[in-house]
């Protein structure tokens, strides 16, 4: 008989809110997920990584959800924005002149295989002026939803595909690492030219991996430059320092705070909940 193991908070760090104006972005991962709460002026009030076993019922992912915020004596509702950032594997981006909403599954089949058990959802990129459509896990998400109405559903390429990004006249590579895969957004003379999931198992994956699409799209210049983000430290960075001449760390956006205890946060392990 399986029993339901409760979760596990890794990390919490929280100070008085200072103003009512807050918003709300969990970022959600195989083992768990992590939050931030931010205020509309980028002041950081609070950030938890959560381990959680998200694959049991609905019911049972929005009961600890619940109960881990009235643990933190956190409310689950009165923000101003409140966003779930999935990180899949499967995604495709589409004009807005040739989307239809509803067909989420039929143009992610067109791409490779739906795993069973995910739904598909859509999120609009003005920049673009396109849709990315992805497949996310349906009980995790089912239950955010429950827990907090409205909340918006989001890639992790709703985050990664940004005017500093890919507006840059010289080329430019956003890597985000992940346990045995990697995120890769490339960019030329102001152009998207990549967006896309790489199986990477290992560091050298990742790097040849890297290398390859540099050489490919034609990228390979003085003035390109490489952004690193998601589980980077320093044996990770040291080692495409090796082959990459211009390295840049993104940490998502400059945020404020007044406990002392944020300064240690290692924010590239959990980038996209600061964006």
């Amino acid at each position: 008989m399986q029993y339901h193991m409760p979760y596990t908070v890794k990390t919490f760090i929280g100070s008085e809110p200072s103003t009512a104006d807050k918003k709300l972005s969990f970022c959600l991962k195989p083992d768990g997920f992590s939050f931030t709460i931010i205020t509309k002026e980028n002041h950081l009030i609070s950030y938890c990584d959560v381990a959680m076993d998200t694959q049991t019922s609905i019911a049972t992912v929005s009961s600890d959800i619940k109960s881990l915020f009235a643990e933190k004596k956190l409310a689950i509702f009165g923000y101003t924005e409140c966003e779930l950032i999935v990180q899949t594997s499967l995604s495709s981006w589409v004009p807005e002149h040739l989307y239809e909403r509803g067909r989420e599954r039929q143009y992610l089949s067109l791409i490779g295989n739906i795993k069973p058990g995910t739904t598909c959802y859509s999120d609009y990129n003005e920049l673009l002026k396109s849709y990315v459509v992805f497949s996310a896990d349906s009980t995790a998400v089912s239950a955010f939803k429950i827990t907090f109405p409205g909340i918006k559903v989001r890639c992790q390429y709703s985050k990664l595909v940004r005017p500093e990004f890919v507006q840059q006249v010289t080329p430019v590579m956003m890597l985000n690492i992940r346990k045995d895969c990697c995120d890769i957004v490339a960019s030329k003379g102001g152009q998207l030219q990549l967006s896309n999931t790489y199986a990477c198992v290992t560091l050298g994956d990742a790097i040849y991996c890297t290398l390859n699409i540099m050489k490919m799209l034609g990228l390979e210049s003085p003035d390109s430059v490489l952004w690193l983000s998601g589980e980077v430290n320093k044996t990770v960075y040291a080692a495409f320092a090796k082959y990459f001449p211009s390295i840049r760390l993104f940490t998502g956006c400059k945020f404020e705070c007044e406990n002392t205890d944020f300064l240690n946060l290692h924010t590239y392990r959990d980038v996209l909940v600061f964006c």
